[in-house]
């Protein structure tokens, strides 16, 4: 879990880097949002209602964000915002108020990866098996366009999935990759 502690450690080595005159990457590069749920924020492990619960974000704090990908739908809105500086912790951005500039999209500017399906598969609106459906079922053998990866539920011993680059999620466990696999959607 984010702690002030962690985030002032973020915030003074970035300061420090920016006086020493070295300009951090794009993708170090981190938004900020005010929690206004009015119980505190779950924190996820993964950008799904249906993935563990990490802690508790309380009413009014600002948290560091580091980038954006959809996932489960949370009152209508899909966006879910990954916290810096590790893989494993998401908020839903329905309840995050945006602090200046919105978050860019995880792994923008990064060439998609590319994947084969090893069966015929079903994408996901979040990185479960318990999340909805979406579109119609990938057949055995398509290419799909691989943005980035997390780690969520486990499918046949294999805990990643990959976001794709029409928005949904695909468990790795049915698709082998064609060269590189995708990074991760927080690097």
């Amino acid at each position: 879990m984010h702690d002030v502690v962690r985030v002032l450690g973020i915030t003074a080595a970035a300061a420090a880097l920016t006086v020493a005159g070295v300009s951090l990457p794009a993708s170090a590069a981190s938004s900020d949002g005010r929690v206004i749920a009015s119980g505190g924020l779950t924190v996820r492990s993964a950008p799904s209602t249906r993935s563990a619960a990490e802690g508790v974000v309380a009413r009014g704090k600002v948290i560091p964000i580091e980038c954006k990908v959809r996932g489960t739908v949370v009152d209508g809105n899909d966006i879910w915002y990954a916290l810096p500086p590790t893989t494993g912790e998401w908020v839903s951005a329905r309840y995050v108020a945006n602090v200046g500039a919105a978050p860019g999209w995880c792994a923008a500017g990064r060439t998609p990866a590319t994947g084969r399906t090893t069966t015929a598969l079903v994408a996901r609106k979040g990185p479960t098996t318990a999340d909805a459906r979406t579109g119609a079922t990938l057949a055995q053998g398509a290419t799909v366009r691989l943005v980035c990866k997390v780690d969520s539920q486990s499918v046949g011993g294999n805990t990643r999935w990959y976001w794709t680059t029409d928005g949904r999620w695909v468990s790795a466990r049915y698709v082998t990759n064609v060269g590189a696999a995708p990074g991760w959607c927080t690097a």
